[in-house]
């Protein structure tokens, strides 16, 4: 599961990285903390990213709006994330339950036209906006009903101040994720892990994990061991892309000038993160002998000898 920000409506840096599914088992192991709702503990895909940004935006020390999909409307998401902003509302109003699908018919006349911009395209939706008693919480959100056409979309939000061309806006730039998964897997390989035990039960032709028979201590450790080196393996992938953005955004020009490769089309002023890495790729070897002190260089080095003492395995 991975919590990104967006920087500048171009890019979608990775800020961090967890495995959330299916770890009950592997949380115990790594001595992590369950997620609390109503003061339980409740472990789901759901629960655990909502915990991250929970973690996450307190650090970040700045006002911070999650976009999420639809498989995360769900109460512990919205319960877990009042951790962080003020929980303080009017009483609890129950009214008439309301099927949201049916006010795109019952309300037309009271949806309002909007020229927004989607996904490069400058289009008129139909909008309203409804702010709602939602019982899972027991609090209030923002609902926005979106008629594209014959398209039916309805977002939803803790934040009442958020306007519906706002919400629009922000659902519309998920499609950023889908960017960075690609840079992440293709250009860094931060997803070619290869961490593995025998402590780790063997799993044969299922596809599911039990660790419920691992009880020795010392399993337990190794196997705790080689899922925070695949965590922390992953988390480097996106630090690595989220250095590579940053020296997009803040050194453009200089990465043009120094860019050797050819392109067909230039889309924009700010290069992609492959643009920026040939570029550091280029300045590092052109410069190699410049680093000999480096850490790296000498592993580096050590690998074009044939030496493998600095490859430690994880486990036995």
């Amino acid at each position: 599961m991975f919590l990104a920000v967006g920087v500048k409506k171009i890019f979608c840096i990775p800020l961090c990285a967890e495995l959330n599914e299916g770890v009950q088992a592997l949380r115990r192991f790594q001595e992590k903390a369950d997620p609390l709702v109503d003061g339980q503990p409740k472990v789901s895909i759901t629960s655990l990213m909502a915990a991250m940004a929970a973690e996450l935006v307190p650090a970040l020390g700045k006002r911070c709006l999650l976009v999420l999909d639809a498989y995360f409307a769900v109460g512990p998401a919205f319960a877990i994330l009042k951790t962080v902003r003020d929980a303080a509302g009017r009483p609890r109003e129950y009214g008439e339950k309301l099927a949201l699908i049916e006010l795109f018919e019952k309300r037309r006349a009271s949806f309002e036209q909007e020229r927004i911009e989607l996904y490069g395209q400058v289009k008129d939706v139909a909008v309203l906006t409804l702010d709602l008693l939602w019982k899972p919480i027991g609090e209030k959100l923002r609902f926005v009903l979106v008629a594209d056409g014959d398209e039916r979309f309805i977002l939803m939000g803790s934040d009442l101040t958020l306007g519906a061309r706002d919400m629009i806006l922000a659902y519309s730039y998920r499609f950023k994720i889908e960017v960075s998964f690609k840079v992440l897997k293709h250009l860094i390989g931060a997803f070619f892990y290869r961490f593995w035990t025998t402590a780790w039960p063997r799993i044969g032709k299922v596809t599911n994990s039990d660790l419920s028979s691992v009880n020795d201590e010392h399993r337990k450790r190794l196997i705790a061991e080689t899922t925070d080196a695949i965590e922390a393996f992953v988390n480097f992938g996106c630090i690595a892309t989220g250095i590579l953005q940053i020296l997009a955004l803040s050194c453009h020009k200089t990465i043009w000038q120094r860019y050797t490769g050819w392109l067909r089309t230039v889309s924009s002023a700010i290069p992609s993160e492959e643009v920026v890495q040939s570029v550091v790729q280029q300045e590092y070897f052109q410069n190699f002998r410049a680093f000999s002190n480096d850490a790296i260089y000498t592993i580096i080095m050590s690998k074009s000898r044939g030496d493998q003492q600095c490859w430690m395995p994880l486990a036995a």
